[in-house]
């Protein structure tokens, strides 16, 4: 073997940018079983350096001698062909370097989960060898043999789920790829968990979710159905997670969940995978090249050919304009009465104000007491408030607009308590600020509190248990809720008990969309959603309250049904401002020298919009600067290329000072 192809190619893990790219070695007896996909080390820089083995080779490309093999860390092919494709197109996407990617990729080798499990696996070899022909029949046909019923499944509310999942894994046409926003009344674990159970026996699947409480209630889901799955979480020690890992390579399960690390998991036979928030903003990458998990998917389904599932409660702005230009297909729930898919919500409008008197415009206005008491007779209540931490953002003193920068529309900040508005992406100051809206000139600061919520409820309700989530007090537990309770929660935290919520509370609805980021309302709308889909639908005595401006088009788009004139007024001025998803956004962040010259020395398209470099405030982050590149999305990869040849020519000159270059960065503007 070692005479037939002496020449090994290899990918080296975590090299500099410059220095990406396949190297070739020579194969010693000791290395002679090193093939594709498997862990070698070698000497590289003087140093011990991991790699992946591409192929093998007859003949070198090189007059030069070629360094040995150091070291065949493992026979197992940890990187197929496919997935080293998937990597190579994940870095091209993301400006990065494949060794990041890999890193990414992979989980670092644990011996001993090795040896445990190449034990497992032979018993498991074993054991399947001593069952009987009549036996192994007498087990498929058993008492899970019925599991698969289709009768009442929250799936079948969505005809076009069906024909995705016929489609799923087939080898010709093209690949089915959808978005399903699903109604409050249906619960994501269970549509997902009816999308596998509908997956041939040897069809794999792949589950991704932000937050390990999702990942653990839909494995319950699938524990209660009888289907084997591995959880893949990056919250494990590396023994654990190594040695699920391991499993997945060789084949001993074919339903995988996880977080965002298990977006490269090696499913076998992978025919869907399914993405569950795709919004969230821990499905960002915050390691180098930052890859979003949708890139992720995106490209594994493109190189293994299956479908694409995108599910969530709100229909996300990039989700939209995929399906616009055709990538995605828009899944449509069956027609159905509108109390018996969702809660009854209302918005506090000027007529429940003028109602109310002097209470209608306070925080917690009488009104939402009764929500609060109407609920709890009926089970547990929720109540929402905006996260403390958010920066606040500058509005309008009488209608509340946000105050964008009219050069870049980002939003506008404050120097300073008294000081003048100024734009942190542009740099530009603003003086002559005019509200875009009522032409008036005075601004403030949306700032929020949350904690003093609690209090306000505890003394209004003294004998009624409650319970605070998210934020300094941390997670709550979905089975630590007592029957009739109230939780305040903050977005993102809030606990889902097994019976629902009887009645939700969103309170300062006007903050939460004041927050200084130019998708806010978007992700208002999000976060709301999410709680109300925690709620019982109206026909079982559901209801939910927002307590903010009822003429707000994102506080309008909650109490309208599946309405997309939301969604068509963000595109729509996404576009005219040349915002995501029209055009295609970097940021260079790094010394203030470093950031300057790269935008010197970098060679980036012709028609590339360049703001800054602005320098960033804050005690930590005194002399580095901050520059965002913007162009057409249909040369982003012209963009890429250009911002990783880049970095590459500057690690290559070994240029001083620390720099991060980011392709769509959720938080640019």
């Amino acid at each position: 073997m070692v005479e037939e192809l002496p020449v090994a190619s290899v990918r080296l893990v975590g090299v500099l940018p410059h220095l990406d790219r396949p190297f070739e070695y020579a194969v010693t007896p000791a290395t002679a079983t090193a093939g594709a996909g498997m862990r070698v080390r070698v000497r590289f820089s003087g140093k011990d350096t991991e790699g992946i083995v591409l192929g093998r080779h007859a003949a070198p490309t090189t007059d030069r001698a070629l360094a040995p093999l150091h070291r065949l860390v493992s026979e197992d092919v940890v990187v197929p062909p496919a997935m080293m494709r998937v990597c190579e197109e994940v870095a091209e996407r993301s400006a990065g370097t494949v060794g990041d990617v890999l890193r990414l990729a992979l989980p670092p080798r644990h011996a001993r989960a090795e040896k445990a499990d190449r034990a497992a696996e032979a018993k498991e070899a074993d054991a399947m060898d001593a069952i009987e022909p009549a036996e192994e029949a007498e087990a498929e046909a058993g008492p899970d043999a019925d599991a698969s019923s289709t009768t009442g499944r929250p799936g079948d509310r969505y005809p076009g789920l069906a024909a995705l999942l016929s489609r799923a894994g087939s080898p010709e046409g093209p690949v089915p790829r959808a978005s399903l926003t699903l109604d409050a009344v249906d619960t994501w674990t269970e549509v997902a968990a009816d999308a596998i159970c509908d997956l041939g026996e040897e069809q794999g699947a792949l589950v991704v979710a932000p937050d390990r409480r999702d990942v653990m209630r839909l494995s319950r889901v699938l524990t209660a159905r009888g289907i084997a799955h591995e959880i893949l979480a990056g919250s494990e020690g590396p023994e654990k997670r190594y040695r699920t890992f391991r499993r997945i390579l060789r084949g001993a399960t074919r339903v995988v969940l996880g977080n965002r690390s298990a977006a490269f998991a090696p499913v076998a036979n992978l025919a869907l995978a399914i993405c569950w928030d795709e919004a969230d903003d821990l499905l960002e990458e915050p390691r180098a090249p930052y890859p979003h998990t949708r890139t992720v998917l995106q490209c594994r389904s493109a190189e293994e050919r299956c479908a694409l599932l995108f599910l969530a409660a709100s229909e996300s702005v990039t989700l939209r304009a995929l399906a616009d230009h055709g990538y995605l297909a828009r899944l449509e729930p069956v027609p159905g009465p509108v109390t018996a898919v969702r809660p009854r919500i209302v918005a506090m409008d000027e007529y429940l104000r003028e109602r109310e008197g002097p209470s209608g415009r306070s925080r917690l206005p009488q009104e939402a007491m009764r929500v609060i008491r109407r609920g709890l007779e009926r089970g547990p209540v929720l109540v929402q408030v905006p996260r403390s931490g958010y920066v606040p953002a500058i509005a309008c003193t009488f209608c509340h607009t946000r105050a964008q920068c009219p050069h870049c529309s980002a939003p506008l900040s404050l120097s300073g308590r008294n000081g003048p508005l100024h734009c942190r992406v542009c740099g530009r100051r603003e003086d002559g600020y005019r509200c875009p809206e009522c032409d008036r000139t005075q601004v403030r600061a949306m700032v929020v509190g949350s904690t003093r919520t609690a209090e306000e409820l505890h003394r209004a309700f003294p004998d009624t248990p409650l319970k605070v989530a998210g934020g300094a007090h941390g997670a709550l537990e979905d089975d630590a809720i007592p029957e009739r309770a109230i939780i305040v929660a903050t977005p993102g935290a809030e606990p889902a008990p097994p019976g629902r919520y009887a009645a939700c509370l969103l309170l300062d609805a006007d903050a939460l969309l004041g927050r200084a980021a130019f998708d806010a309302d978007v992700e208002a709308v999000r976060r709301w959603r999410g709680a109300i889909s925690l709620v019982r639908s109206a026909d079982d005595g559901g209801e939910v309250l927002v307590v903010g401006t009822s003429t707000l088009p994102a506080i309008r788009d909650l109490v309208a049904h599946r309405s997309s004139f939301f969604l068509d007024r963000v595109l729509a001025d996404r576009q005219e401002l040349d915002l995501p998803p029209f055009s295609r956004v970097a940021e260079i962040v790094g010394e203030r020298e470093a950031c300057r010259s790269f935008l010197e020395t970098a060679e980036l398209p012709d028609g590339v919009d360049v703001f800054g470099p602005v320098d960033l405030e804050g005690p930590e982050l005194i002399d580095r600067s901050r520059a965002v590149v913007r162009l057409e999305p249909s040369r982003s990869r012209e963009l890429a290329d250009a911002l990783r040849a880049g970095v590459a020519a500057r690690s290559a000159r070994k240029a001083k000072g620390s720099l991060r270059v980011r392709l769509d960065p959720p938080d640019v503007f």
